[in-house]
């Protein structure tokens, strides 16, 4: 899929005992840009080229550590989205970029989509946490993620029902962390599969979403059936352009 380029976000950064570089304020922005971008194709709008994303940084971990346990009463992870405050909340790590590209994805889908199913959230969010920008060019574009791919693929061959049992999963699961690992890869593996087809069925599948479909309703109205989805996703990762991103 192709995306159109947005105008730049409006970031509020808030620093907490540390400093941002001019080279990472700057990607950023560009990682920002495209993230708007695809969201503005994937929901057929323009409204994301002027959204506001605030983040409070921070330089040391005890600080952070503190806002997520009030917030989330956990601290297992390096950043997270607020939607109650409508803010970034990250740790100054040394992949922070990353964990930044990742959380602005929340912020930016829940413009579009208000409370959205975990996998979308989390799948599409980590597709852009993974973006990179080639040496020279400017160019941003997707890096495979093979682990999680292969993961995956293995899933399925196993039982051919994985897909259909998977979105029976509750949004406590995902906090589970025996369970979390294979969410978080199959999550990423079904956007990845999305964007790698006939871009006409993902935002048709999103609007019915929107609309209040459950996920396998969506997708069996769009694909004609839960099983040629099922299908094609087997196909596409045994098989297809996703079982050659699973290799080496």
């Amino acid at each position: 899929m192709t995306f159109q380029t947005a105008s730049a976000q409006i970031f509020h950064i808030n620093k907490v005992n540390c400093n941002l570089s001019a080279a990472d304020i700057a990607l950023l922005n560009r990682i920002a840009r495209f993230e708007a971008g695809f969201y503005n194709d994937i929901f057929g709008t323009q409204k994301n080229d002027s959204v506001t994303v605030d983040i409070n940084i921070y330089g040391k971990q005890k600080e952070y550590n503190v806002v997520q346990k009030d917030a989330m009463n956990t601290t297992f992870i390096d950043g997270f989205y607020s939607p109650r405050d409508d803010r970034i909340y990250l740790y100054k790590s040394d992949v922070y970029m990353k964990t930044l590209f990742h959380e602005t994805s929340h912020k930016i889908l829940g413009n579009n989509f208000r409370n959205p199913p975990q996998w979308l959230n989390e799948g599409i969010a980590t597709l852009l946490g993974y973006l990179e920008e080639t040496p020279g060019t400017n160019k941003i574009v997707y890096i495979p993620q093979r682990v999680y791919i292969r993961q995956v693929r293995d899933s399925i061959k196993a039982n051919r029902k994985y897909l259909e049992n998977y979105f029976r999963y509750k949004t406590t699961d995902w906090y589970d962390e025996v369970k979390r690992p294979m969410l978080y890869a199959t999550a990423y593996c079904i956007v990845y599969f999305f964007i790698n087809i006939d871009r006409d069925y993902l935002e048709p599948t999103l609007n019915l979403m929107k609309q209040g479909y459950s996920t396998p309703m969506a997708i069996q109205k769009i694909f004609g059936g839960f099983d040629k989805f099922n299908q094609r996703f087997y196909d596409f990762y045994t098989a297809g352009a996703g079982s050659v991103s699973s290799t080496n």
